[in-house]
Parts: structure tokens; sequence; C-alpha cells
């Protein structure tokens, strides 16, 4: 159950990164209702694994209660202004409110993970050093794209 919720919140946080976020200036509801869809999978995966009363017992705890009032809060937030509000001003407040959810998401990975903030520096000098290779030769593609764009544009 929780590797089933899990990959149901990567493939949620992969669309809101993918679909929701190029869309973002347009329509920024895409990717606030995607984006805190795949929080609340997150959430409910480690509920599953520590046992859900010991976990949600665990975010109740006085250390953790700021924490748990910020990042409840900035995902009903982001759901009330995504579905209740319209306009300029819901755009700004939505995208507020993500940016909150955001952050209250890499507040929870810090906290929650074991080892902290170590095991979450161990964790992202893993994925950079794997990705790195895969992001050079993008950026290598994405440099001989503009060259071709720019030189096209300007005719020579």
């Amino acid at each position: 159950m929780f590797c089933a919720l899990l990959i149901l919140s990567a493939i949620f946080f992969l669309l809101a990164f993918a679909v929701g976020l190029p869309m973002i200036s347009i329509r920024p509801q895409k990717f606030a209702l995607s984006f805190t869809c795949g929080s609340l999978l997150f959430l409910c995966s480690f509920a599953i694994l520590r046992g859900p009363e010991a976990h949600f017992r665990g975010m109740l705890e006085s250390d953790r209660l700021p924490f748990t009032a910020f990042y409840v809060g900035s995902m009903v937030a982001t759901l009330y202004f995504t579905f209740n509000w319209h306009g300029a001003s819901a755009y700004i407040v939505v995208l507020l409110c993500s940016a909150a959810q955001l952050l209250a998401l890499l507040w929870y990975l810090v906290t929650f993970l074991p080892g902290g903030a170590a095991g979450m520096q161990m964790l992202t000098a893993a994925i950079y050093t794997l990705l790195r290779p895969v992001m050079v030769q993008c950026a290598k593609c994405y440099g001989k794209l503009l060259a071709k764009v720019v030189g096209w544009a300007t005719g020579v």
C-alpha cells in the first residue's frame, strides 16, 4: 500500500510539473490541483508506512504542530482558492499557496525522513550524481537548438 500511494503521489507530482508548470501562467489551478493531490498521497503513504495512528499522533506532537498546521493549512488554502476564486487575484493567491505548500513538503521531508537533513543531503547528492550526465546533454542539445533558432531568426 505504501508503494502504491508513493507511486500515485509521484504520478501527480509528475503531472503537476510536466503539464501544470508549463500552463502555470495561463491556469495555475492545473498545477495547484495536481500538486496538492500529490502532497496528500505522499502524506498518506508515510502514514501507511508508520501506521496511520502513530503517524498522525507524531504530526500532532507539540514540536511538530506548527509544521502540521502550516502543511495542512497550505493544502486546504490551495484547494480553496483554486475552486472558489477567479481572475488575476486568484492567480497570485494560488501561486503563493502552492509555493507555501512546496516549502512545507520540503520541510516535511527533512523532518520526517530518517536521518533528517543529513539523509536529505545524501539523497539529493545521489540524485544529482545520477541525473548530472542527462542534464549536461540536455543543456548541450538546448544550446544547439537555441543557436539554430537565433541563426534562423537573424538570417545568418
